[in-house]
């Protein structure tokens, strides 16, 4: 999708007769929020990401400036005067309370999609689709479907429908309820509880036979010089299969009191492997967020692993620490994908050296 098409969609996916406040990320409208009613703006902010201090400053004011109408004097805001509200009449059957919506564009790619914050004039959340009109955005949105009819319940949203819809495909689910959380270096005792929930019961698998690796050896392409290594030093060590999210990150999270679920399936896999997903994070965390040394932040998450892991798999910290961050690369950069600093990033943190006394001399 390119970024031209992309916000003429999303003007186009905004209610009609309905003033839209328009955010942009590098002089690109990348946000589209309705701003006539105070309780839909607050509700629809939850859309703008603030991970770091200067994007929590930035929404923080956004919402007093907007009350006091400031916004029309520093941001655009547009208003459809008329024509159709395409999304709205086709989900007016499955929400009929449903009168506006909040828009944002994903990030810029082949991956790329529309996500719309379906919303009742109280500002209440009804739920949430995803547009995607490129082949690879239109597959991720066709297995995050698959994925939402196998996960078990209190474990991510369900689907409402996935229909075609104008010139690609329109996936609605139900939202995600709970509290938003700052990423932190490390899992916390909900997230640990989860990713042990995904884990199935019945047969396990040595390393080379297990079917995730199976099936990361098949998309790998130029990457399985580095997968093969990284089998051969988990040996014959046996792994259960588990439910795999594919971006298991504090942004796809909402908590529950003690427990926490999961939303953006797209790359979700059906037979991953047990306990992978512990060292998701806190690389997601140390990458883009933090931006730490790469080798420095596999040291950090290899002995965190080690704590994690069960007693007879912890000496394979380093190890599934890489394939973590592996895994995460082969899903994210298909050989179409140029590579950006964060692939970059990804392929010195799963390169040499895994074994932790390697890394230790290291630094």
């Amino acid at each position: 999708m390119r970024r031209a098409n992309a916000v003429e969609v999303a003007r186009a996916l905004c209610p009609v007769d309905q003033d839209i406040l328009e955010v942009s990320a590098h002089g690109v409208p990348r946000w589209f929020f309705p701003i006539g009613n105070i309780k839909t703006l607050r509700k629809s902010l939850t859309l703008y990401p603030s991970y770091r201090w200067r994007s929590r400053a930035y929404r923080a004011a956004l919402l007093p400036w907007a009350t006091v109408g400031g916004v029309r004097l520093t941001h655009r805001v547009s208003r459809k005067r008329e024509g159709e509200w395409p999304v709205g009449e086709l989900l007016l059957s499955d929400f009929p309370t449903l009168s506006t919506a909040a828009v944002y564009i994903g990030t810029p790619g082949p991956s790329q999609n529309i996500t719309i914050q379906l919303m009742d004039d109280r500002g209440q959340t009804l739920g949430f689709a995803k547009y995607a009109n490129a082949p690879w955005a239109q597959d991720c949105i066709a297995n995050e479907a698959r994925m939402l009819e196998i996960i078990p319940e209190n474990i991510g949203p369900r689907v409402v429908r996935f229909t075609q819809f104008l010139q690609g495909d329109l996936l609605v689910q139900t939202p995600v309820e709970g509290r938003v959380r700052m990423p932190r270096s490390k899992p916390d005792a909900a997230q640990i509880r989860f990713i042990e929930r995904l884990i199935r019961t019945g047969a396990t698998y040595t390393a080379s036979e297990h079917p995730f690796i199976g099936s990361l050896h098949a998309r790998a392409g130029q990457r399985r010089r580095i997968l093969e290594e990284i089998i051969a030093d988990l040996e014959d060590s046996e792994w259960p299969v588990a439910l795999h999210h594919g971006d298991l990150s504090p942004w796809n999270m909402r908590w529950q009191g003690r427990n926490c679920l999961a939303f953006d399936w797209e790359h979700g896999r059906e037979e991953g492997l047990a306990y992978l997903e512990m060292a998701h994070a806190p690389i997601q965390v140390a990458g883009l967020i933090r931006r730490t040394d790469p080798l420095r932040a596999k040291l950090a998450v290899s002995e965190y692993m080690k704590r994690c892991l069960p007693a007879q798999l912890s000496r394979f910290a380093p190890t599934v620490t890489a394939l973590s961050a592996l895994s995460a690369l082969v899903s994210w950069y298909p050989p179409f994908r140029k590579p950006d600093a964060y692939a970059k990033w990804l392929i010195t943190f799963a390169e040499e050296p895994r074994k932790r006394s390697e890394i230790r001399t290291r630094y």
